[in-house]
């Protein structure tokens, strides 16, 4: 009767320490979110009016004001979300145009970044 006692608190702290570790793992990177706030988005998109397939980067205030002080990386996903926002279902290359706008604002676009 003990031994079968003894096994099962065996078994018992095994699972313990496993289902530890299974559990202290850190979560995986997630996706950078724009800290703007939507209508701060909504006011770059609605300047960047689209122009016979293309976009109007001439007077990228709005964006440029939107990704002020921000990181490359964010300010990345704030362009990218305006201009799906002015696009709706376009099929201009976005990640050219991101390239375009981030430039025209004196920031450099990141190296690989897709704008999905």
């Amino acid at each position: 009767m003990a031994s079968k006692n003894i096994s099962i608190a065996l078994i018992l702290t095994i699972n313990l320490v496993f289902f530890g570790f299974t559990m202290a793992q850190a979560p995986g990177p997630q996706a950078p979110i724009c800290p703007r706030s939507l209508t701060q988005v909504q006011a770059c998109g609605n300047g960047l009016t689209s122009i016979v397939g293309g976009l109007n980067i001439l007077t990228p205030r709005q964006c440029c004001t939107l990704v002020a002080e921000l990181d490359v990386s964010l300010a990345s996903v704030c362009i990218c979300d305006a201009i799906k926002l002015s696009l709706l279902n376009g099929t201009v290359e976005i990640s050219v145009r991101l390239g375009q706008i981030l430039r025209s604002c004196g920031v450099a676009p990141p190296e690989g970044f897709i704008c999905a």
